[in-house]
């Protein structure tokens, strides 16, 4: 079976479909998050304390390197765990994706609420630097989630439920090193130029 799945450029094409749904499971999750900013906020907090508790443990090391790789591991962590969690009917990889998109659409509304930054520079200067790297490695990993969930429901073309569920954990396995490489790079870039070109901005 591990021959048919082929490269991980032939898993990425096959799974197109469920990497758009995924990416507009982010979208929407930022829009709702940009236009119920205020009554999200206490919704996304566990999320945000989180975010604060890397920061201070960044802080004390003064480190980018060491910045990058709590990066790595926080987002390597929370992809692991989309894949895992979408064989439960793909709903946990779904609310995941709108938890994300939310948690970006609230930052960002709050932030440009208060005149620090417009919505555009901090898309441009504190999302793209890295987002386009780390982003579709959340789509890819969410997207693979949500595809182990659904074929326990509906298999795959000419396979049983178990044979598609194994198919698709190849076709997790096949992408792993796509989806680590990119989260690699986002961290780095995060760790050490997002917050240079965020300075710039505020500034």
């Amino acid at each position: 079976m591990w021959s048919t799945v082929g490269t991980s450029g032939a898993v990425l094409k096959r799974n197109l479909g469920y990497i758009a749904v995924a990416a507009g499971l982010l979208v929407i999750g930022c829009v709702l998050g940009s236009l119920y900013s205020a009554e999200l906020l206490g919704a996304i907090q566990p999320v945000l304390e989180q975010f604060a508790d890397l920061a201070e443990k960044s802080k004390e090391q003064d480190s980018a390197l060491y910045t990058g790789m709590l990066i790595f591991f926080n987002n390597a962590t929370a992809c692991a765990m989309m894949v895992l969690f979408g064989c439960f009917l793909a709903l946990p990889a779904m609310f995941s994706l709108l938890m994300n998109g939310m948690v970006i659409g609230v930052l960002f509304s709050q932030i440009a609420a208060q005149g620090v930054a417009s919505t555009w520079e901090l898309i441009v200067f504190g999302l793209l630097p890295h987002g386009i790297f780390e982003l579709p490695a959340v789509m890819i990993s969410a997207a693979l989630g949500m595809k182990l969930g659904i074929v326990l429901i509906k298999p795959l073309k000419e396979k049983t439920r178990l044979e598609s569920f194994g198919f698709v954990w190849l076709e997790v396995v096949k992408s792993a090193g796509v989806i680590l490489a990119l989260l690699v790079i986002a961290a780095l870039v995060e760790g050490a130029v997002t917050p240079l070109l965020l300075e710039r901005v505020v500034a």
